[in-house]
């Protein structure tokens, strides 16, 4: 576009100049506009023709690329308007999502109702502590204890450009975590994160941590409650040789033979209500739209990276700390991989511009360091994060 607009630019000074160059010439040669010569129609017509033929083609030219120029940009106006009409829409049906989210979280001993941004927090504060557990279970730092083959290898080669030091483990645990709030450990959810974890993580361990992660009962169930957080104080090694024993009678627990009183204390014969619940129908249409709307942003053809960016901010700007803790964790495990680690590449030429929370910094606002020990600068690094920019002012 800026070609164009040099060459019209060009072309009527270029025209210009041939006009002054023969308007001169015509004065030195005795040439003038008196009302004689302006009688001889053979003469200034000759003139008018010669003049209109040669400076006109340049007026002529430089005038049609003017007018395309300005047809242009009335077309890359309307397309802005388009796009900028939908993107906006996209913000008001993510207020709109996050406006209807609600969570109760009543029983017969406890009332309490979340709204809005404050489910995303509860949320948060789940996974929080689901992570914490599934590290305090998952002692080990050998790979081999939790990984198959060739997931770990697949892991390895994903993360290795991003940064070599990244904790696979680590993020095997984010991932676990996630999923167990996300989907729940009801009987449908159990078996829904089983068929997406079968292939990755090896069973023994998975199958041993989920039935850990059952034992955990809603608050209201103090007793119960009590017995778990025993379990979770627990040395490592006794910790796992009582989950073992829970783990080894979980079909038939009225029936359990063990020495360990913890584990008799829990009672699993009898029915209680799990801890973890599952959020699919909460956050299930929250991500997909949230990863619409900057996936529509970045492929948008009529805009600039720069004015992408641009947009980006005014997009980030609604979303609440928590939201950019839950985006942070939902793109480390599988189900989120695709905002960064395994992006969408539309354009071979251009792999990498999908990594959507990097180019976008999604996460700025995250505060400190970390989030219950995971450092987001770990995944990230490339982020400017708000906390830098402030240390140097």
């Amino acid at each position: 576009m800026r070609t164009i607009q040099t060459s019209a630019i060009a072309l009527l000074i270029i025209g210009i100049a041939v006009l002054g160059y023969f308007l001169n010439k015509a004065r030195i040669e005795g040439y003038v506009i008196s009302n004689d010569v302006a009688t001889n129609y053979t003469v200034s017509g000759q003139f008018g023709d010669f003049v209109g033929g040669v400076v006109g083609t340049f007026f002529a030219l430089s005038g049609t690329l003017l007018i395309f120029l300005n047809f242009r940009e009335q077309t890359k106006e309307n397309k802005r308007s388009g796009f900028e009409s939908s993107f906006f829409e996209m913000i008001r049906l993510y207020r709109s999502n996050v406006s209807e989210l609600k969570y109760d979280k009543s029983n017969k001993h406890r009332s309490a109702t979340y709204e809005n941004r404050q489910v995303l927090r509860e949320i948060f504060q789940e996974f929080e502590e689901c992570y914490k557990e599934i590290r305090r279970f998952s002692n080990s730092e050998n790979t081999k204890d939790y990984f198959t083959k060739t997931y770990e290898k697949k892991l390895l080669s994903i993360v290795k450009p991003i940064n070599p030091k990244i904790n696979i483990i680590e993020m095997a645990a984010i991932d676990l975590a996630y999923m167990t709030v996300f989907f729940g450990l009801s009987a449908e959810g159990e078996q829904i994160i089983k068929n997406n974890i079968k292939t990755r993580y090896k069973s023994e361990y998975f199958s041993r941590l989920l039935h850990f992660l059952k034992l955990k009962p809603e608050r209201s169930d103090n007793d119960r409650f009590d017995n778990w957080t025993k379990l979770l104080n627990l040395p490592p090694k006794d910790l796992h040789e009582t989950t073992q024993a829970l783990y080894k009678a979980k079909k038939k627990p009225e029936s359990m033979i063990t020495d360990l009183q913890l584990a008799k204390d829990f009672k699993m014969e009898h029915k209680y209500e799990k801890y973890y619940g599952g959020h699919q129908f909460r956050l299930g249409h929250y991500f997909r739209h949230l990863y619409q709307s900057f996936k529509y942003l970045n492929n948008h053809p009529d805009i600039t990276d720069k004015e992408k960016y641009e947009y980006g901010k005014m997009y980030r700007a609604q979303l609440s700390t928590y939201e950019q803790a839950l985006i942070l964790i939902n793109s480390i495990s599988c189900l989120g991989m695709k905002w960064e680690f395994t992006p969408e590449a539309p354009d071979k030429k251009m792999p990498h511009s999908t990594k959507l929370i990097t180019k976008y910094n999604i996460i700025k606002n995250l505060p400190g360091e970390h989030l219950s020990g995971i450092r987001y600068r770990t995944y990230y690094p490339n982020i400017a994060y708000e906390s830098d920019e402030q240390k140097l002012r």
